[in-house]
């Protein structure tokens, strides 16, 4: 049976990887990691919800080894032909992983990173997501981290764009802990939002949390892409707004996404 990823696999990077937002949304995920990856002890990353591996080749350009992990077997296809592409073979290997039931026994080693990036982690329940939270430390080296990317319960975008539009319902549709049915390209997918501090409650136990930070707060989501690719100008500001505010971790709860960043404990 087909994930429900699996038919937007070859068109994922045109739609958002490669789009004006998609890029400028990255890098600001990337300005984090090129500053903490220093940090780490070893060069074994983990990544959920690999999508087209953009992250993983990224990865690999610094020297670390990554086992990418999908539940989209053609995700995971797109993966590795970048991998070819680039000539990354020995340094990006290919896991299918279903969050829903995470296994930590699956991994013969401890990682230095277990990195999920632009809401893979939003797809998961309540109930998978702790028992996620539960199980990372025990595949994590002493000191490792666990850096995720995950869509808040509110968006200040968001709410204000449906509220000018008069659709409620869809500017009010993250706050909620019920599953929220969103369009995957005429596919619907099941999805949940979660707040920074549910990750921080459901996660004390085994990590310190380390910093929290907005990631498109001032930069918007992805499906402004069209309105935005004729206004170049005006989102490069926003960019430059973007930067300015990072430093206030409050704003990750009212972005497109926050990033999280646990320290084992």
């Amino acid at each position: 049976m087909a994930a429900p990823f699996d038919h937007i696999a070859t068109s994922y990077d045109s739609q958002f990887t490669r789009s004006a937002i998609g890029q400028l949304q990255r890098k600001r995920v990337w300005s984090y990691l090129e500053k903490i990856t220093p940090e780490l002890n070893g060069l074994e990353i983990l990544e959920l919800n690999c999508g087209t591996g953009e992250d993983a080749l990224l990865f690999s350009e610094k020297g670390f080894n990554i086992v990418a992990t999908d539940v989209s077997e053609e995700m995971l296809k797109v993966t590795m032909q970048k991998a070819q592409q680039y000539s990354m073979q020995n340094k990006i290997s290919s896991q299918y992983l279903d969050l829903d039931s995470f296994d930590d026994t699956l991994f013969d080693k401890k990682f230095d990173l277990v990195f999920s990036n632009f809401g893979g982690l939003n797809c998961i329940n309540p109930e998978a997501m702790q028992k996620l939270l539960a199980k990372i430390p025990s595949i994590l080296s002493p000191g490792g981290r666990f850096v995720a990317v995950v869509m808040p319960k509110f968006c200040l975008w968001e709410t204000n764009y449906f509220l000018m539009k008069l659709r409620f319902l869809r500017a009010f549709r993250r706050m909620t802990d019920k599953e929220v049915m969103a369009d995957l390209q005429g596919t619907q997918m099941k999805t949940w939002y979660y707040t920074p501090t549910q990750i921080k409650k459901w996660s004390k136990h085994a990590f310190r949390h380390v910093t929290t930070k907005p990631v498109g707060f001032a930069i918007p989501p992805s499906y402004f892409e069209n309105f935005f690719s004729r206004k170049k100008r005006l989102l490069l500001q926003l960019n430059r707004m973007e930067q300015a505010l990072d430093r206030f971790s409050f704003l990750g709860g009212m972005a497109d996404h926050f990033l999280i960043d646990l320290r084992l404990l």
